[in-house]
């Protein structure tokens, strides 16, 4: 019998949550590395309710490098379910919220970042706004449009950065 090919892996990939401000919605992004660009797609963006079991379901499916949230803001409601559902969640702090915002920015600029033309991350783009954190800047969630969706994206990219420089091959010094 022949070896059969087996499909490539699918690319490392990090997801990131964010609750709407109204708390009507939910956002989960998923970064990963395609065609030599960090690409984000929001893969949930519906009640808050049913997004721990989705992240969980993906926690077993795509065996993400991270799944991270702010737990200054209405996503911190999801810790303890998520907990429940054995993810294991990286809480992130003021500087990585606004490390992150500049990281998107950046790759933005230097179009390294790929989106695919989803409404909600569209709709939140368009009316994004930035705002002081930590000496720096961060997506303001006080807008019209529901910004969930752009910073679950930014935070999925943002641990999906970190994982890349922490997993290049490199020399450490002790």
């Amino acid at each position: 019998m022949a070896d059969e090919e087996k499909p490539p892996p699918p690319p490392q990939c990090a997801l990131g949550i964010e609750i709407s401000t109204s708390r009507h919605r939910c956002a989960v992004g998923k970064a990963y590395r395609a065609e030599g660009r960090v690409t984000v797609e929001v893969v949930y963006y519906d009640v808050p309710a049913g997004a721990a079991g989705f992240v969980a379901e993906r926690w077993t499916a795509d065996d993400p490098v991270a799944v991270a949230l702010d737990p200054r803001s209405q996503s911190a409601t999801l810790f303890r379910p998520l907990a429940e559902a054995g993810v294991l969640v990286t809480r992130l702090s003021a500087e990585d919220v606004a490390v992150a915002h500049g990281e998107f920015t950046d790759l933005v600029a230097r179009g390294g970042l790929r989106h695919l033309n989803q409404e909600p991350l569209t709709v939140a783009v368009r009316g994004a706004q930035q705002r002081a954190l930590a000496g720096a800047q961060a997506w303001e969630r006080r807008v019209a449009s529901d910004q969930s969706p752009l910073n679950a994206c930014t935070f999925a990219a943002f641990e999906l950065l970190r994982y890349e420089e922490l997993a290049a091959p490199g020399v450490w010094e002790v």
